[in-house]
Formats: structure tokens, sequence, C-alpha cells
């Protein structure tokens, strides 16, 4: 009967237990993996080979009313002429992190500035700015916070012809 008592016991403790993740991430975290992703993105690094690194294998992004793989987002890029632009900037405001066990939620604010070839006039820049209120999911994987999922909606956009 001791015996008994004593594997039920060690069951209840293992199922019970669950390490707390609440403390493994934070809301600094989760804005150092938004960041480092932007960061990757850049034309400046792009393609940046740690990108594997900071989303994971079932990343989905969600742009333009349209869903994509990674893979197919890239394939996107490329036929928008992505390696050709002179540069690009993001800056996050208005964060709000959720945390919960494994995972994170992060709604913000993202105004961005492109730099890039006219398509249509040969020899012109063009400047566009946009701000797109985004929503992502981060999850700790391999020991480090990966975006799975994030979905973008434009707000406002503006191009203009840089002399």
């Amino acid at each position: 009967m001791k015996t008994v008592r004593s594997i039920v016991m060690v069951l209840v403790c293992l199922i019970s237990y669950q390490p707390n993740a609440q403390e493994a991430i934070n809301e600094d975290m989760v804005i150092v993996a938004l960041r480092g992703f932007f960061t990757a993105l850049s034309v400046e690094n792009y393609p940046d080979p740690k990108m594997k690194d900071r989303i994971t294998d079932d990343f989905l992004i969600f742009e333009m009313g349209k869903a994509f793989s990674w893979e197919r987002f890239q394939y996107f890029l490329n036929d928008v002429g992505y390696s050709a632009w002179t540069s690009t900037r993001w800056q996050f405001s208005e964060a709000r992190v959720s945390l919960s066990g494994s995972s994170a939620h992060v709604s913000y604010v993202n105004t961005g500035e492109f730099v890039y070839p006219d398509p249509d006039n040969p020899g012109q820049a063009l400047r566009e700015r946009n701000v797109w209120l985004e929503s992502a999911y981060l999850v700790l994987e391999e020991g480090r916070l990966k975006l799975k999922f994030l979905q973008s909606d434009n707000v406002s956009r503006e191009i203009d012809a840089l002399p």
C-alpha cells in the first residue's frame, strides 16, 4: 500500500510540475525578438541566414490580405525587387505585450520608411512611409523566442519621389 501511495504521489508531482516559463520570458525579450526579426528582414541584411533562428518552421505572415509562409514571402520580396531597395527602417510604438507560459503576444504600431527605385521611371527613387497596426505571436523554442505568426494591417501609406 505504501508503494502504491508513493507511486501516486510521484505521479501527481510529475503531472503537476510545469517549468515556470513565465519567469523565463519577459516583455523586453519579446521586443528584442521582434526587433531582431525586422533587423534580419532589413534590406541591409537581407537575406539574413540567421532568420531561421528568429522564426519557427511553420512561421506565417499575413500581409496585404494574403497569408505567406516564410518561403512564399521571400518569393514575394524577390518579385518586388527588394534586393535593389536602398533602405528600410521600422520604428515600433504603443507595444502591448501579453505573456502566457512559453509564449507571448505583442501588438504595436509599426512606422516604416522605405527607399526604392521607381519601377515606372528608371533613375528615379521613391520614399514610401507606412503606418501599420501589427500583431505577433512568439513561442519559446530551443531556448529562444521565435516568431510563429505576424499579422500586419496597413493604416496609412504615402509615396513621394525623391529629388
